[in-house]
């Protein structure tokens, strides 16, 4: 769905629909425990997940992290466009490339942990590392290019 620079997901779209429909029970079940709180907070603000395109600025550098569209809580989440993220891994997002962010919750009722970008665009499946944790990243600074 991204990398394509599609327009941001209209009102009635099945996108939209599915952003705004959490699947936590399948979540749950890939986890092997209950969704995350971090996500269910995330997802139960339709004005944070409808946003799109997007940059989310490192605090005190020039680093930003593009960020195309929040992806839903549904198969799309456990294996983004069809990659396979490493385990207990959960996507929540792409870059303009069509590279997930996932991030792998720690075993508490909130669920925070270490956020990554899986950079299969660039011919091979490399994770790097983005932010200690999911509540900082979603927390940076956020520019519009247009």
């Amino acid at each position: 769905m991204s990398g394509f620079y599609e327009p941001p997901p209209s009102f009635g779209s099945p996108f939209r629909e599915r952003l705004l429909n959490p699947k936590w029970d399948l979540i749950g079940a890939h986890l092997q425990r209950e969704a995350p709180e971090i996500l269910k907070s995330l997802y139960s603000r339709p004005d944070q997940v409808l946003r799109s395109h997007f940059s989310l600025c490192r605090p005190g550098t020039e680093e930003s992290y593009w960020l195309d569209l929040f992806l839903p809580m549904d198969e799309e989440a456990l294996e983004p466009y069809g990659l396979r993220l490493p385990p207990g891994a959960v996507a929540f997002a792409d870059d303009e490339h069509g590279d997930p962010y996932f991030f792998v919750p720690e075993p508490t009722s909130m669920g925070d942990g270490p956020v990554y970008v899986l950079r299969h665009h660039e011919g091979a499946d490399a994770v790097r590392p983005v932010a200690p944790a999911l509540s900082d990243f979603l927390s940076w600074p956020m520019k519009h290019s247009y």
